[in-house]
């Protein structure tokens, strides 16, 4: 985000699914990424959503 300013979640899926592990199927998968986006915006606000929860948009977080 730092080099784009902002991504979608299909960008995000696109460059972390490659990267985990192939033990996890799709499911488990889609899961991973979407409880780090959980992890990044809820507990350690370090991004934040600017669209909506059908069509997020992320950014790096103003607050830090």
């Amino acid at each position: 985000m730092d080099k784009y300013g902002k991504a979608i979640k299909e960008d995000i899926d696109k460059l972390l699914f490659d990267l985990l592990p192939n033990v996890l199927n799709e499911q488990q998968k889609s899961n991973k990424i979407r409880n780090l986006m959980n992890a990044l915006s809820k507990k350690e606000h370090q991004i934040e959503n600017t669209g909506t929860n059908r069509k997020p948009v992320w950014i790096k977080s103003l607050s830090n």
